[in-house]
């Protein structure tokens, strides 16, 4: 595999992001962000899609970032194979960085088993079900165990990778996902106004937002259980839901039975992510289990305060009551105090603003995700030039 050098003399490694199809998800952000910060002085880039490129894909294109898709037209479609060979060709790919999913696993692991690419990494952006569903299928196992590494988001997260999925322990990596600390800020005065106008809020109003799916394992059925008898002692409550699944139906009719119909917003899904935590005066997170909800650390960055579920890496990525207030998952008591004792303390808000933002700046910026994601890959092709 060819490594060349550019007029500076700047290293520079030839990386395949491999992925059946980018959703609108954390990880698929997530990845859109390392695309667009990364040093690409350093890395030539290229997008693979195993279905269909999704929603991120005309974004990435007007990077400049050469896509495919549309590879796998049916479950057992061997030209795949041929056209991802004839793409690692064609573009020199040395390294493959894929996400969990078993179809792109098995491609990558075939890729480096013909020797179609030097290295090979996995990178996990969740965890299993609560009830004890597994994320590693038993039969991607011994796939994974011949990559070259393996990343978690967070210590907790690779303690569940490596103790409840059996992934090995010596392939791990943590890189924490990071934020763009510049687009995602505290709004001017005008700036709020503004955001606030658009959804119908006052200046008077406490708003919580909650920005995901609607769906079952976010629990946002109960979150509207525990902010309506907040809601009806204290009519400035607002709820900004901001998201789509297939509990907003569900939802809709929750709001309306008890009675907060008026105080919920639900705005569907948003690109603009940095404009609704801009209107809001808070977040919350219900769920029942998160891996590393990276709308905590956009929430952080802006200069609101968090309440959220002692879930996945949330405590690691807070500090409680100094910058969050953590709750245990499904508590809805413990849930509504946390939301009341907060509209209650306008100042207290603001000091858990302030250092949650400090915190995003600490660790969590977006610069040093990508910095973190190109040493790993630097230090495998080292390896490999070594070897």
């Amino acid at each position: 595999m060819a490594t060349w050098y550019n007029s500076s003399s700047v290293v520079q490694y030839r990386i395949l992001i491999l992925d059946n199809e980018l959703g609108m998800g954390g990880a698929e952000s997530n990845l859109r962000d390392f695309i667009a910060h990364c040093d690409r002085s350093r890395l030539a880039l290229s997008v693979c899609c195993l279905k269909q490129g999704g929603h991120f894909k005309a974004e990435i294109e007007k990077m400049g970032v050469p896509f495919h898709d549309r590879l796998l037209r049916h479950r057992f479609d061997a030209a795949a194979f041929r056209q991802l060979a004839s793409i690692l060709k064609s573009e020199q790919i040395q390294l493959i960085d894929t996400f969990s999913h078993p179809n792109t696993v098995a491609f990558a692991w075939w890729a480096k088993r013909r020797g179609l690419v030097e290295r090979v990494v996995v990178s996990y952006h969740a965890v299993g079900s609560p009830d004890g569903g597994r994320l590693v299928p038993h039969y991607l196992r011994p796939l994974l165990r011949e990559c070259d590494a393996l990343v978690a988001l967070s210590q907790s997260h690779r303690r569940y990778l490596v103790e409840k999925e059996g992934l090995p322990d010596r392939l791990m990596h943590v890189i924490p996902n990071g934020v763009d600390t510049g687009l995602f800020a505290p709004p001017s005065a005008a700036e709020r106004a503004s955001r606030r106008a658009e959804f119908g809020f006052s200046e008077t109003d406490v708003v919580f937002a909650a920005v995901g799916s609607l769906k079952p394992i976010k629990r946002v059925d109960l979150l509207l259980r525990a902010i309506s008898g907040v809601m009806k002692k204290d009519h400035r409550v607002r709820l900004l839901l901001v998201g789509d699944g297939p509990d907003r139906a569900m939802l809709k009719s929750l709001a309306v039975e008890m009675g907060i119909a008026s105080q919920v917003t639900f705005a569907g899904l948003r690109s603009d992510a940095h404009a609704v935590m801009g209107a809001a005066d808070a977040l919350v997170i219900s769920s029942r289990s998160e891996a590393f909800p990276k709308v905590v650390l956009e929430a952080m960055a802006t200069g609101l305060p968090v309440i959220a579920t002692d879930v996945g890496s949330v405590s690691e990525m807070v500090e409680n009551g100094r910058s969050a207030t953590v709750v245990p998952p499904g508590d809805e008591a413990a849930l509504a105090s946390a939301i009341e004792a907060m509209v209650e303390a306008p100042q207290q808000r603001q000091v858990f603003g302030a250092r949650g933002r400090e915190i995003v700046l600490q660790k969590f910026t977006i610069e040093k995700m990508c910095a973190a994601r190109e040493q790993l890959f630097d230090s495998l092709l080292r390896k490999t030039r070594a070897a």
